[in-house]
């Protein structure tokens, strides 16, 4: 990051946008051919590496990895094992399976992933038989090595291809790091797989191929991914340090020439008010040493080995830089000292897809994420503004008529100013709660700020909904609250002795308004949501709660949906065999046949005023609010 010149900054981006255009992950695709062994890779080599490297599955695609350990570890890329919720982009893939060389499967845990530094690291439990691979020196690799590549592209056998290391300084992809540009073919579903040298040692991870072009790929250098492997496995992300926030420039020959300067970094900006500025760091001062040691970057691979040697530095070490400053023969000498910070959760830039937690309301079309200092200086807003970054708008939204744009900032909603993501969604909760026609909005967009109005459909209002949560974690409920608000809907929740729910991203506790014994058939509802988790087990053996649910299938002017957990309960509360068609959870489908259910396995199922979903994602949980707000 700190690399980049701040008043070069907009060039920047769009440059690298249209290289990313030519560039793809690798991602698995049955239609590409097998390349055959070349004849110049050693059979002993290829018997040497096979066992070490694995194919990686899951419910979104897959790719290659290899083993580093005999107990289990495995590393491959990020975007292998990235998962497909865009409002939580830490989160893996689910249900993920490494299939070795002998066909052995095992279930992976992803411990960590990053997506710049594309690196993931994975662990399996096998009893015996790993063999991991041999680490080769990166440091030293050289242009014109020999190299060979190893994938195990989805529904194909597993590929050797060979080459050389064209280019080993690419720094024009728009990565944190230099890459390795190899000729060896980078097949489709080898992402993740590893890049060997001539005697079969891991020379770094492969990550991307080029579009249009054959035989151009590019690989991570393994002394980058050896930093990254303890913050994978103890944090699980990679946790960047830096005195924030200050950028740096490489001094090529035509700015020496102009600085009157052999040498050093060029510092290009610093935030103000930050702590590179309390260090005492300035605009146009050179580096020439840290911590005594001379430094200097003639070349933007030479800048970015630089800013990584400090980067891969565990937050809390004290650093020193020794900078020249002032004009050409008038320059003194400066010593300042300061303190490495953990750098704060990446958003979206360049390939980074960012590391921020969205908040989406859907109904609204909507999504926000934290304000980082990252994006004061990438998206150009002014220091001092406060609120809630617009990550997404949807096309024609309640958001996009209130011409609300990404990249705003929202810093104010009903007059209550925003100073995070907490008072955002207590705030704007509380207009949908009171069904406000037109919710006044205030937001920075660039340097000006900005006047509108959300005015939310509203297509519940008048329906009320009562939310019947178990004890313990759900995750959901907030989802299901705040879109339920935002249709317009009253909603109430009820829980078991009206206990207290906690809530994540530091939001207080939730207190519901009703105890679940408050809740009978002479309770006026039109709608009965009951909640899923493990929690919701407990509901099923309850004489109560099965009584609630009977009397709410008999009752023709009221929806009954359940989630996850919950689903079972209208079979269990049926005297005979339920005859609404209903979805459950894989695992529970055996128990609604078996009783002679009508088990449809959808993601989402609706009949006679029961709606019932599996529950397995965000985009599920929209699509069975949608169901029963359909429900007449």
């Amino acid at each position: 990051m700190r690399r980049l010149n701040f008043f070069l900054l907009t060039t920047f981006i769009f440059s690298t946008c249209l290289l990313q255009a030519q560039l793809l992950p690798v991602e698995g695709d049955a239609s590409e051919p097998v390349i055959k062994n070349p004849v110049d890779i050693p059979e002993e080599i290829m018997r040497k590496v096979d066992p070490s490297v694995v194919s990686i599955q899951h419910e979104r695609a897959g790719g290659t990895g290899f083993i580093i350990s005999k107990d289990g570890y495995i590393l491959s890329n990020g975007h292998v094992v990235l998962g497909s919720d865009p409002e939580q982009p830490t989160q893996p893939a689910k249900r993920i399976t490494v299939i070795l060389s002998d066909e052995r499967k095992f279930s992976a845990k992803v411990l960590g992933f990053s997506m710049d530094p594309d690196v993931a690291l994975l662990k399996i439990d096998a009893p015996e038989g790993l063999i991991p691979v041999e680490i080769g020196d990166s440091r030293n690799a050289s242009v014109g090595q020999r190299s060979f590549a190893v994938g195990t592209p989805v529904g194909l056998k597993r590929t050797f291809t060979s080459g050389i290391l064209s280019n080993i300084t690419r720094t024009d992809l728009g990565t944190e790091t230099v890459v390795f540009q190899t000729d060896a073919a980078i097949n489709s579903g080898n992402s993740g797989g590893p890049l060997f040298d001539s005697q079969g040692r891991v020379l770094g991870i492969n990550t991307y191929a080029s579009r249009g072009q054959n035989n151009l790929g590019f690989t991570i250098p393994i002394h980058v991914a050896e930093a990254m492997i303890e913050d994978l496995k103890t944090k699980g992300r990679f946790a960047r340090s830096l005195i924030p926030l200050y950028f740096t420039n490489e001094i090529y020959d035509e700015l020496a020439q102009a600085l009157q300067i052999d040498g050093g970094v060029l510092i290009s900006y610093v935030m103000e008010n930050s702590s590179a500025e309390e260090m005492g760091l300035k605009m146009g001062d050179i580096i020439i040493k840290v911590d005594g040691e001379e430094v200097s970057a003639h070349t933007k691979a030479e800048l970015l080995d630089f800013e990584w040697e400090l980067t891969i530095l565990p937050a809390g070490t004290e650093i020193e830089f020794t900078l020249l400053r002032g004009e050409p023969g008038e320059r003194e000498e400066v010593v300042l000292s300061g303190v490495l910070e953990e750098l704060e959760l990446m958003p979206a830039f360049n390939r980074h897809v960012g590391e921020l937690p969205e908040h989406r309301y859907a109904t609204l079309g909507l999504g926000v994420e934290k304000l980082t200092d990252l994006h004061h200086v990438i998206h150009q807003i002014p220091s001092d503004a406060r609120g809630v970054f617009v990550k997404t708008v949807v096309e024609g939204s309640v958001a996009s008529r209130a011409e609300i744009q990404p990249g705003d900032v929202i810093d104010t909603i009903a007059g209550q100013p925003i100073e995070n993501i907490v008072a955002f969604r207590e705030i704007l909760d509380s207009e949908l709660a009171k069904r406000e026609k037109a919710i006044p909005v205030e937001m920075i967009r660039g340097q000006l700020n900005n006047i509108t109005a959300m005015a939310p459909d509203y297509l519940m209002h008048n329906r009320k909904v009562i939310l019947i949560v178990p004890p313990g974690e759900n995750p959901d409920l907030d989802l299901l609250r705040r879109e339920l608000l935002a249709k317009g809907a009253s909603v109430q929740i009820a829980t078991p002795g009206k206990t207290a729910l906690s809530r994540d991203d530091g939001l207080p506790e939730l207190i519901p308004d009703l105890d679940l014994s408050e809740v009978n058939a002479e309770t006026e509802a039109d709608i009965l949501i009951f909640t899923g988790g493990e929690a919701a087990k407990e509901f099923w053996d309850n004489p109560d709660i099965l009584a609630l649910v009977k009397a709410s299938l008999d009752n023709e002017g009221q929806v009954l949906a359940c989630i996850g957990e919950s689903t079972l309960l209208p079979v269990l509360a049926s005297d005979e065999k339920l005859e609404p068609k209903i979805t459950l959870p894989r695992d529970l489908s055996g128990q609604a046949v078996m009783r002679g259910a009508s088990y449809t396995g959808k993601e989402v199922e609706s009949e006679k005023m029961l709606v019932t979903t599996t529950g397995t994602d965000r985009d599920v949980l929209r699509e069975f609010l949608q169901e029963v707000a359909n429900q007449r």
